[in-house]
């Protein structure tokens, strides 16, 4: 059969460009145990036409052109808007300037029952909801469709997401429009809607109250760190990376959908206009700079690319990198996240348990991890230096 149905599911990154494209409404997604989607076909509408395998980046990787590439680490010289931003303020920038000049944006949202989705703002009073980050996986919807209505009326578009979201809309589309600006992230990986609920659902118990707001590497509960935030409407709860389950496990590749651990994407060759992430990692590369207050990762990936940085370069503070300096630390610009064998596993029992039995599994869920946690750090602290180098030296000695 010429359609999806044979795609392999661990290549699959649920874009959706194979359902907004059949002309036949012939496919739905499906959503499986662990709470990732898949396309579903309902054959007797297929007409095996193969528009379907034809624009899907999963079948056929969307290829980019041979521009000359540049990057740069910037952050926004306006400390208010940098606050507002989870890293140096890239996306909001460039997000702004479409906007002042009528066109609109696409990007990543919660929606009222904090279910993350992509959808489209018209004016920068409503930029906020694409502020952020949001670790977890985002519908496109109809989005892509929409996209191509504002392209045909001639109105300027960009479009943020993941690489793979970005590659689904280029094959959706499958020509290039001046009008149509993207941004892709320096992606991981992405977990579940079903696990990140679940995680919700086990905050609020531990909280008394339903979860109306939940951000990760909120800058008011540490600066420019991988610390969060959780609300209900009468309690805040600082969320620390390294205590939290849901937190530890994503950052340690655990949760995410089976095609993140083989995605094209993960290289130099980007399927967007400009490639972003944030970068704490720089003091690898300049010890000196103080990034507390966040900045961002810059890539010009096109002419296009190149076009929209110019225009809002004057805003920012600049440092120019080679890709030498920094391709060893950002290593999903070399490869795709590791599969860890943990993943067979972490998701088992995420329909029958309950949410306090299923995060218990989890280390960080325990008090021992908690306590030998803070024991680390203090022992860390009130440790010389000169022991620590010793340690250090003997470790990499039996490392090798």
């Amino acid at each position: 059969m010429n359609s999806v149905s044979i795609i392999d599911r661990k290549k699959c990154f649920s874009c959706r460009s194979c359902v907004q494209v059949c002309p036949n409404n012939a496919i739905d997604m499906q959503e499986n145990r662990e709470g990732f989607f898949y396309p579903r076909l309902n054959e007797s509408k297929c007409v095996d036409c193969g528009l379907c395998l034809k624009h899907c980046p999963s079948f056929e990787p969307y290829e980019q052109n041979d521009f000359e590439k540049s990057s740069c680490a910037v952050w926004v010289k306006d400390d208010r808007k940098l606050f507002e931003s989870s890293s140096g303020a890239l996306f909001s920038a460039v997000a702004e300037k479409v906007l002042e000049n009528g066109g609109v944006v696409f990007g990543a949202a919660y929606n009222n029952d904090l279910f993350v989705e992509q959808i489209c703002i018209e004016n920068i009073n409503e930029l906020y909801k694409l502020k952020g980050s949001k670790y977890v996986e985002s519908t496109t919807n109809s989005t892509y469709s929409e996209v191509l209505a504002y392209l045909k009326n001639e109105k300027k578009v960009l479009y943020s997401g993941t690489p793979c979201q970005i590659a689904g809309l280029k094959k959706f589309l499958d020509k290039d429009y001046e009008n149509l600006f993207t941004m892709d992230l320096i992606c991981h990986g992405v977990p579940s809607e079903r696990l990140f609920h679940k995680y919700l659902e086990w905050q609020s118990e531990q909280l008394g109250g339903k979860i109306i707001y939940c951000g990760f590497r909120d800058k008011d509960v540490g600066g420019c760190s991988c610390n969060g935030k959780i609300k209900t409407k009468t309690k805040t709860k600082t969320v620390l990376s390294a205590l939290d389950p849901y937190y530890s496990s994503f950052i340690r590749c655990e949760t995410y959908r089976e095609s993140c651990y083989s995605c094209p994407y993960s290289s130099l060759k980007r399927p967007g206009d400009i490639t972003m992430g944030d970068f704490t990692e720089i003091t690898e590369i300049i010890p000196e700079i103080d990034f507390s207050k966040g900045l961002s990762l810059c890539i010009i990936d096109t002419k296009k690319g190149q076009a929209l940085f110019n225009l809002i370069k004057d805003s920012f503070n600049i440092i120019p990198l080679e890709f030498s300096q920094y391709i060893s630390i950002k290593s999903n610009l070399q490869k795709p996240s590791e599969r860890p064998d943990v993943r067979d596993f972490v998701y088992s029992g995420i329909l029958e348990l309950s949410a306090k039995k299923f995060f218990k599994r989890f280390k960080e869920a325990s008090r021992f991890y908690f306590i030998r946690f803070y024991s680390r750090k203090i022992l860390s602290k009130i440790t010389p230096a000169f022991i620590k180098k010793f340690v250090k030296r003997i470790i990499r000695g039996k490392a090798k």
